[in-house]
């Protein structure tokens, strides 16, 4: 018994079959891998898409969300520009040119800047106008890669005066 099987896997039909059988698996593997990444990328869209419009309003009054924002643009959910309005280490809630409220999440890697200077977690201070750019998170929240330190309004006005 155990000839014919051993003559059986060494055929050019076993041989094959088993082939075939192992490019079903990977196959199936990468099909699987696919569906994991797929589902990631779907429950992130998902949370959030939740959080976005309960962090910034939502339904009032029974209004669907597009009813909400009625006559203007939805707050950008990459980055604002504004003013430093409260200040927790590592987070910043800044009110941008929309009178919407923003929190900001500062990383280690987050780079701070003043014009071309490199700046400090030190130098953002409460009234400080500065530009954000970042990537939304899962709570509503932005992550931020770069916090640029703007010019106050009284800056500019005294610079324009010199010239």
């Amino acid at each position: 018994m155990s000839i014919d099987i051993k003559t059986l896997l060494q055929s050019k039909k076993a041989t094959r079959v088993l082939y075939i059988i192992g490019g079903i698996i990977i196959a199936l593997i990468i099909f699987q891998a696919g569906m994991f990444v797929g589902l990631k990328k779907a429950s992130f869209a998902f949370g959030l898409g939740d959080n976005y419009y309960r962090t910034f309003g939502g339904h009032r009054n029974g209004m669907g969300m597009f009813n909400d924002f009625r006559g203007r643009d939805l707050p950008n959910a990459h980055g604002t520009i504004g003013k430093i309005i409260r200040v927790s280490l590592p987070t910043l809630i800044i009110e941008g040119k929309d009178n919407i409220e923003k929190v900001i999440v500062i990383k280690n890697d987050t780079d701070i800047r003043s014009f071309r200077n490199i700046a400090s977690t030190t130098d953002l201070m409460i009234n400080t106008n500065v530009m954000v750019l970042g990537t939304p998170t899962e709570t509503g929240e932005i992550s931020a890669r770069l916090i640029r330190i703007m010019p106050s309004d009284t800056d500019t006005a005294n610079q324009s005066i010199r010239k």
